[in-house]
């Protein structure tokens, strides 16, 4: 059922299960949908021309916080990069083209310009799925230290982490070991996704939600409820023939669902405009 990405290679190598793909890459092939004309070798270049400047400053062999602080300095100071508190719904804050050339965005991406520029200064950093608030990580045990890329790259340690995290959500927060744990790329890029889902869909906006709402599908061919979606997206944009699949194995799957009357008039309304159309 999966839709195959022959046009965005790296993405394609996440569905397929690489298991350290380029998050920069994916993340410029996203914005690729938006923007079609993107040049993202001349976007990478631009990511590779500030990590040499931040390599250049750091000897060998240099301290993860000596690397890290080099990072801050860089990125958020010399280049000015910083959080859009005013309009943090934009879509172009989870567009990484846009958020290199307006030099803001939200924690998401501004941690996966974040985390390549680590890497290519000899440091990997992994996502952390927080409730509410994205950040990275880098070590473990007594070395082990979080990454706020929200707030100019803010040096965390747990209880720091969980304190932010009540910050955003005004309310108590409990966290078990494991979600202060590394998540997997397919992760990161699923909630980079859905926000951007969620974005379109509260502005009814469509049809800049089928491209997003196709990733999501494929990132999970098991998870029906975004093939539901999916369908129902299709639906709304005049695209029945996309429409029928995805609905059809939802209803099959769930044929008690709450929504099967709604999804299953959809499904109706698909194969009947296929059939006035033939």
């Amino acid at each position: 059922m999966a839709k195959r990405f022959v046009h965005s290679p790296e993405f394609q190598r996440l569905v397929e299960g690489a298991e350290r793909p380029s998050l920069l890459r994916i993340a410029f092939e996203i914005a690729r949908d938006a923007y079609p004309e993107l040049p993202i070798e001349e976007y990478v270049a631009r990511v590779e021309h500030l990590a040499e400047r931040i390599r250049s400053r750091c000897e060998p062999n240099a301290r993860p916080r000596k690397v890290l602080g080099q990072i801050n300095w860089a990125m958020y100071l010399e280049e000015g990069y910083g959080p859009d508190r005013e309009n943090y719904f934009d879509p172009r804050n989870s567009y990484l083209n846009e958020v290199m050339d307006r030099k803001m965005g939200i924690p998401i991406s501004l941690s996966i310009l974040y985390a390549a520029l680590a890497e290519r200064a000899g440091l990997l950093l992994d996502g952390v799925n927080f409730p509410a608030h994205f950040m990275l990580r880098h070590g473990e045990g007594l070395s082990e230290l979080f990454i706020d890329c929200f707030q100019g790259g803010e040096f965390l340690d747990r209880e720091g982490c969980i304190r932010r995290l009540e910050e955003r959500t005004r309310n108590p927060v409990n966290l078990s070991a494991i979600d202060f744990g590394p998540c997997t790329p397919r992760t990161v890029v699923a909630r980079m996704l859905r926000n951007l889902k969620a974005v379109y869909l509260a502005t009814s906006d469509y049809m800049s939600a089928l491209p997003v709402q196709r990733r999501l599908a494929a990132l999970d061919d098991d998870d029906l409820l975004e093939h539901r979606d999916l369908g129902m997206i299709c639906v709304q944009v005049d695209r029945p023939g996309e429409a029928i699949d995805p609905l059809r194995a939802y209803l099959e799957a769930h044929p008690a669902a709450d929504d099967s009357r709604t999804v299953a008039a959809l499904l109706g309304a698909a194969r009947r405009t296929i059939a006035e159309w033939n």
